[in-house]
């Protein structure tokens, strides 16, 4: 009897060793796809690459959202992020003078405790900002509420009834984040704390294909 017990724990550990050897390798095998489709995303970016290429790069980066990172209550999500791009003309500036576009990523503060938002960008050293009220909708999207508009020391607060919208979260992780708004446009970010740098990068090289 001890015999059989001992013959049948030893097989159970032989199975579990099997098991979570081969959950790590799965594991270790998507996150390589992963990071794969994440490197073919900004190279399309950087490329300047079309908008419905570069949403097919974003489509291959949100699958991985399986995973579960893309909600709310990821701790990841709150802080500041910078925008490389987007399929918006005109919060990328794009049609805008040269000289009164941004040379470097706007930026998107997200403070969920508080639930406070802030866009920021910075234009001739000029410092132009829009704060927002978001609400919790669903697991990964928000109500936006716009409250202030500033334009350097000028600010003045709009109807908040009529600026207003939705905005959810579709991949999110430490470095990386894609958002899609209710209007149909999409947007890439890059965290700001770590990827300052390679920020500037993309939205440089991005920005010679206006």
């Amino acid at each position: 009897m001890m015999k059989s017990l001992f013959t049948i724990c030893c097989c159970y550990i032989v199975v579990l060793v099997a098991t979570t050897t081969t959950s790590c390798e799965a594991f270790s095998f998507a996150d390589g796809l992963r990071t794969r489709a994440k490197a073919d995303l900004i190279e399309q970016v950087t490329s300047g690459a079309s908008n419905e290429q570069v949403l097919k790069a974003i489509k291959n980066v949100e699958r991985f959202s399986i995973f579960g990172g893309a909600t709310l209550k990821n701790p990841l999500l709150p802080g500041n992020w910078l925008m490389v791009w987007t399929t918006s003309n005109s919060i990328a500036g794009k049609t805008r003078p040269t000289v009164f576009q941004t040379s470097t990523p706007p930026e998107q503060l997200i403070d969920l405790e508080n639930g406070q938002a802030v866009n920021a960008e910075n234009v001739l050293g000029v410092r132009n900002a829009v704060q927002a009220v978001i609400t919790p909708q669903t697991k990964n999207k928000v109500k936006v509420s716009f409250r202030k508009f500033s334009v350097g020391p000028i600010s003045f607060q709009p109807d908040p009834d009529k600026f207003k919208g939705e905005l959810s979260v579709s991949y999110l992780d430490e470095d990386m984040r894609i958002s899609r708004g209710d209007q149909g446009n999409a947007f890439l970010l890059l965290r700001e704390s770590t990827q300052r740098k390679e920020a500037n990068r993309i939205w440089k090289e991005w920005r010679k294909s206006w």
